[in-house]
């Protein structure tokens, strides 16, 4: 059976060259396609143990110190200016789970009066997108619990204690896309009639 070092030794140089790019843009699901396709150890590693070896070499190439630095997060001071520098009325804040090729994270945004691309009434304007590390996490068993989840609400909440709106996330515990936003919580005579919200009491 080979060794993980076995298995980096048979990847052909330029196709690891092009793993390891992938890792250092934490794009695991394109690394794992690499990795198993043409060109890579035979016989092909399976996906769990194709998994396990990048996890690996993704550590490696940490202590190594070619990944690049996580960029600081925002702090809540930052945030609330951000908010406050938003002309149209606030009518909440919302924090909601998006996904890219790098995986999950969540966007904190200020819902705001004014017709928008997915609401009549209701825009959104972006404060924060908040991220904590790659899918990787989910092949180490780091997550859950979320910590961008977790920053989400204490950030939010700070930020509609400010501005005197509700704070509105759906799934805090668990990442999904396909979830009610604040405005579809809205009865549809106030969707109709926006009013400015600043001043009145948060909903944590």
């Amino acid at each position: 059976m080979l060794t993980p070092d076995d298995w980096w030794d048979a990847v052909e140089p330029r196709l690891l060259t092009r793993i390891d790019e992938a890792l250092r843009t934490d794009r695991l699901i394109q690394a794992i396609l690499l990795l198993r396709g043409e060109g890579g150890p035979q016989p092909q590693p399976g996906l769990y143990e194709a998994q396990d070896l990048l996890v690996e070499r993704r550590a490696e190439l940490d202590r190594q110190g070619l990944l690049p630095p996580e960029p600081p997060p925002p702090t809540t001071s930052q945030l609330i200016a951000r908010a406050d520098a938003i002309a149209a009325p606030i009518s909440a804040v919302e924090a909601c789970w998006d996904g890219d090729s790098q995986g999950w994270c969540v966007d904190l945004v200020a819902i705001v009066s004014r017709p928008g691309r997915d609401h009549d009434h209701f825009d959104e304007v972006r404060l924060a997108t908040l991220r904590e590390g790659s899918d990787t996490r989910l092949f180490t068993g780091q997550v859950p619990p979320w910590p961008e989840a977790q920053q989400a609400v204490e950030h939010g909440q700070a930020v509609v204690r400010h501005a005197g709106v509700p704070f509105h996330f759906t799934s805090p515990d668990a990442p999904d896309v396909d979830l009610p936003r604040w405005w579809d919580t809205q009865p549809a005579d106030r969707a109709e009639h926006p009013t400015e919200q600043r001043g009145s009491a948060p909903d944590a």
